[in-house]
């Protein structure tokens, strides 16, 4: 295939998987949307459950068996409203939200045209986003043939993932460092604080 043929040839796979991608974002922002609705107010209400149960166990009880249930009843009452406004109005939409979403992809991974574009194609880039890295390596003049563009988008990965590693390497080289601080500066206290006991 000459360099056109290969840019026609990459823009329709493209075109195939593109339906299929931006489903992948819509359950991606569904699924988050889901986990934040999961842990809306959730301190508050560990914190309003926690006061309700200290009431019923006495922490008040010098005040009278009375208003520690009037204190557990305001307080569990206040928490379980906010559990119920939670499932109702964040949980379940989210929720619907997203099995909508996986719906849809799911239709769209099932789509007789995206199954059948992956036959005559390596599965591990057979995805819009790989396949549009591949045709600007075409493109630009980068890869002269399909087997170029492969190796020279396995080259990038490598990369990239060599950059995470080192990347994680420096992050975890900074935590123990912080971490051999505080060890030092505690030695150190310990030490002023022994010498000051043995006087």
């Amino acid at each position: 295939m000459n360099k056109q043929e290969i840019l026609n040839y990459l823009s329709e796979k493209k075109r195939i998987t593109a339906p299929v991608a931006a489903a992948e974002e819509q359950a991606d922002q569904a699924q988050q949307t889901y986990m934040k609705a999961k842990k809306k107010w959730r301190p508050g209400i560990i914190i309003l459950l926690i006061f309700a149960l200290l009431e019923i166990y006495g922490v008040n009880k010098p005040w009278g068996d009375f208003l520690s249930i009037l204190g557990f009843l305001f307080f569990g009452g206040i928490a379980v409203f906010l559990i119920y406004r939670k499932i109702t109005h964040h949980i379940k939409p989210a929720e619907a939200k997203l099995a909508e979403a996986n719906s849809i992809l799911q239709r769209a991974r099932s789509n007789p045209e995206y199954r059948n574009g992956s036959k005559d194609f390596p599965a591990k880039f057979y995805n819009y986003y790989d396949i549009y890295r591949l045709w600007n390596f075409i493109n630009e003049g980068r890869a002269e043939s399909l087997k170029e563009a492969y190796n020279l988008l396995e080259t990038h990965y490598f990369q990239e993932d060599q950059l995470a590693i080192q990347e994680d390497i420096r992050r975890l080289q900074s935590e123990t460092a912080a971490a051999s601080k505080v060890t030092a500066t505690a030695s150190v206290i310990n030490v002023v604080n022994s010498f000051r006991n043995k006087k």
